[in-house]
């Protein structure tokens, strides 16, 4: 199972292109550290892999300096993140899905997540480099800030095409990032490289997080990662509200090597001369791996900081060496619902279409064909302490945990749908 971001690595990248400390502690002038906390708990109440309960915390902080002001270093800023993790992980735990039921669950441990520089040429362009999180900026979109399944993060689309997850919660990896224009408050183009494989040189069924578990591997193994990513839309307002509109279309490129999905041609061979094969056999690889997504938001309606957005993303990835073939998640975000100041009602849906070359391998195993994984969350988050305490009730409904792909840990060898409710509280510190 991989992990995917959660909603606040973005929130945590705007904040950073800004030069003052709007949310965080000013530690001296030009220097600012921001925290968020997280205290969540989850129960399987139906289907999965069993019923139960798990709970877990993340601690985020993130320092920022504005070299120009600390040190008269103009243009240049320096940023830097831990994650502090500990606790149960639902997901492989209870429901046994490819989305992981909390965007926040990873491998109990203190973690950096990035470390770089970056120099800024008056709102032209901005070059960033060193320990980098793809999360932070790519395929993300506004409205998602308050879903909790990972997915509505860093997307399956991509978590499962890529090595480890690729460079995204809980992992970073060594890159650059070129930002042309202002993508983030106008239009502009993020264009970006990354180590191939955040998780560095492990084994076959090493998994990678406990390999690289502190986040100082600076892993340089797997090849390559390429994103790029254009954004058009309506300017913000000045009273820091969502865009009226964005639109974004990405494309990458991985230049490592993939399994081929439809396993080892024996497979097909024992089928044809009517022998079940007892073993899956070795796969060949197949070079290189790519994918094109789209994101879309728009805000529906607006009373002053009150507003109603939608959201729709998509991806596509060849079947041939990609367990999934066709992602698609949207929703909506409606803040300050019924005139409660701080409030947020979110509802996001999402589909994962597993690739057909994987179902052949499955027909050929004689093993249940795996077919989709579709997501549903609904969740309220309550304004408790304006500005520093929230939380946020949640339900989630999976259905064909793991695309409906054989799993031992069950009677029939298929997880049956599930249902989850949990909590997260959020305090800002």
């Amino acid at each position: 199972m991989v992990c995917a971001a959660p909603a606040s690595a973005q929130d945590m990248a705007v904040e950073e292109s800004k030069p003052h400390c709007e949310d965080g502690v000013r530690l001296v002038n030009g220097v600012c550290l921001e925290g968020e906390l997280f205290l969540e708990g989850y129960a399987n109440i139906r289907g999965g892999v069993r019923r139960g309960a798990a709970a877990l915390a993340l601690l985020e902080l993130g320092l920022k300096v504005d070299l120009g002001t600390a040190a008269g270093a103009e243009g240049w800023s320096f940023g830097a993140g831990i994650f502090g993790i500990y606790g149960r992980q639902p997901t492989p735990t209870l429901i046994g899905s490819l989305a992981p039921v909390s965007s926040a669950e990873a491998l109990s441990t203190m973690r950096l997540s990035e470390l770089w520089l970056e120099r800024r040429f008056d709102g032209v362009a901005s070059v960033r480099f060193g320990q980098l999180a793809a999360d932070a900026e790519f395929f993300t979109a506004e409205a998602t800030e308050h879903l909790t399944n990972g997915t509505f993060g860093w997307p399956l689309g991509m978590s499962t095409a890529l090595p480890s997850g690729g460079p995204a919660y809980p992992l970073s990896a060594p890159g650059i990032r070129l930002e042309l224009g202002d993508p983030s408050e106008d239009r502009g183009l993020r264009l970006a490289v990354f180590s191939g494989d955040p998780g560095g040189r492990y084994g076959i069924g090493t998994d990678p997080q406990r390999h690289n578990r502190f986040g100082t591997n600076f892993s340089f193994a797997g090849g390559a990662f390429y994103l790029a990513e254009a954004a058009i839309g309506a300017r913000r307002p000045a009273d820091d509200q969502p865009r009226p509109w964005v639109l974004k279309v990405g494309a990458w490129r991985h230049t490592g090597g993939f399994d081929d999905q439809r396993g080892d041609p024996a497979l097909y061979t024992a089928t044809a001369s009517g022998i079940r094969p007892d073993l899956e056999g070795t796969a060949p690889r197949r070079n290189g791996n790519y994918g094109i997504y789209a994101v879309g938001e728009t805000i529906l309606w607006r009373n002053g900081s009150a507003n109603l957005a939608v959201f729709g993303r998509i991806s596509a990835t060849p079947a041939d060496r990609n367990p999934l073939t066709l992602y698609a998640d949207g929703g909506f975000a409606w803040r300050e619902p019924f005139g409660r100041k701080g409030d947020t009602l979110s509802l996001g849906l999402a589909y994962a279409r597993a690739s057909a070359d994987g179902r052949a391998q499955d027909r050929a195993l004689g093993l249940p064909l795996r077919d989709r994984e579709v997501v549903a969350q609904l969740n309220y988050e309550f304004q408790i302490v304006p500005d520093r305490l929230y939380v946020r009730p949640l339900i989630q409904w999976v259905s064909h945990p793991n695309a409906g792909a054989q799993d031992d840990r069950v009677k029939d060898g298929r997880i049956r749908d599930a249902v989850t409710a949990g909590v997260r509280v959020r305090i800002l510190l």
